[in-house]
């Protein structure tokens, strides 16, 4: 564990901090560098990074103030702490910047299932590092456990800022977040090449990333907000969500592609006829 990188007079860099706004670069360059690619403009896409950065910041701190009672109360070192020292939920950030670049998707004309197609690795690549950070900063951690593999923490540093059990061998729920997360990067790769229709690849990284997120929950043993009689976690209600509403999209969008496919056809199919008798006339 190590939550504080050095201290700068008053001033501390905190791990945490600096590797989600190391993986906010990298959400920012490498969709920019898919885009491209596929000619999408890089003005439009360098334009969209910084509104998925500071949505999703502000969408995931604000989330976790609900979910956590006085998150930011107290002097301005202890908001400082908590909010470069310790992760915010994801999911609040998530929905934040959907929203938000959907609407910089309209006032620019980009297209939008096509950029977030791009989004996805990076997404991803960017969580995995962020979840690190969680794991240096002592935040986001699990239950006990009695496995070889658990961690115990022992920074009073982090404990101070995250509240984090010390001395007690732990699930490392942010690294096994972290592990999974990387894991889909080949298969939004593999899937970009090959997907049917324009939002695919986004689609199923939601539709992943929510599976692995539920069942992870049931190895965290930070507080993070519960429902219905503390059994379904926050994230777990928003995953149970986005489960059913993924899969609507993967549907409708793939019948979709398959019937415009099919229109194409008989199109192509009417216009080879007509010139046939046209040629035979």
């Amino acid at each position: 564990m190590f939550p504080e990188l050095l201290q700068i007079g008053r001033f501390t860099p905190y791990s945490y901090g600096v590797l989600i706004f190391l993986g906010y670069l990298v959400a920012i360059w490498w969709p920019t560098h898919l885009a491209k690619k596929e000619g999408i403009p890089p003005i439009k896409m360098e334009g969209l990074g910084p509104v998925i950065v500071l949505t999703a910041g502000i969408g995931s701190k604000l989330l976790t103030a609900l979910d956590c009672a006085g998150f930011y109360s107290g002097d301005w070192n202890h908001v400082w702490s908590q909010a470069s020292g310790r992760g915010g939920v994801f999911y609040g950030g998530f929905l934040l910047a959907i929203a938000c670049s959907g609407l910089y998707f309209w006032l620019t004309k980009l297209p939008g299932w096509q950029v977030a197609d791009c989004v996805a690795p990076g997404l991803a690549l960017a969580q995995g590092i962020g979840r690190v950070g969680c794991f240096l900063a002592g935040c986001c951690w699990g239950i006990p456990t009695q496995l070889s593999f658990g961690v115990t923490f022992t920074s009073e540093a982090a404990h101070g800022i995250t509240g984090v059990p010390l001395h007690l061998p732990l699930h490392p729920t942010q690294l096994y977040e972290s592990v999974l997360v990387l894991l889909s990067i080949p298969l939004s790769l593999w899937l970009r090449k090959r997907k049917a229709f324009a939002g695919e690849v986004i689609l199923v990284y939601a539709l992943y990333y929510a599976v692995v997120r539920f069942f992870l929950e049931f190895f965290r043993g930070d507080p993070r907000g519960y429902y219905f009689n503390h059994l379904l976690s926050t994230s777990q209600l928003i995953s149970l969500l986005i489960i059913p509403a993924a899969t609507f999209l993967l549907v409708r969008l793939r019948n979709e592609a398959t019937s415009a496919k099919q229109h194409q056809y008989k199109t192509q199919r009417v216009l080879v006829l007509n010139k046939t008798r046209a040629k035979a006339i």
